[in-house]
C-alpha cells in the first residue's frame, strides 16, 4: 500500500459512514481506539458481500489509521 493522503482516506471511506467512528474519521480525521476494529469490520462485510474492491480500499485505510495512531479530531480535515 502506498500512503494515503487525507483526500483519499475521505474519498474512500465516503460509502462507509455508520454514524460511529468511521463516520468520524470521515468527517473529522478522529482516530479512537474503536476505528481501526470498526475499518477491519467494514472490510470483511464488504468482502462478505463480494465487494473485494471496496474491502481492499477500506483495508487500506485501517493500514493509514494504525500507522497515525490515535489523534482528536484534525482541524480543516476536510479541506486538507
Amino acid at each position: 500500500m502506498t500512503a494515503l493522503t487525507d483526500h483519499e482516506v475521505r474519498a474512500r471511506l465516503r460509502a462507509h459512514q455508520d454514524g460511529g467512528p468511521i463516520s468520524r474519521l470521515f468527517e473529522t480525521g478522529e482516530i479512537t481506539d474503536e476505528t481501526f476494529a470498526a475499518l477491519g469490520m467494514r472490510a470483511d462485510q464488504c468482502e462478505k458481500d463480494g465487494q473485494d474492491e471496496e474491502a481492499e480500499e477500506v483495508t487500506d485505510v485501517a493500514e493509514y489509521v494504525q500507522t497515525v495512531g490515535e489523534r482528536p479530531a484534525v482541524p480543516n480535515w476536510p479541506t486538507r
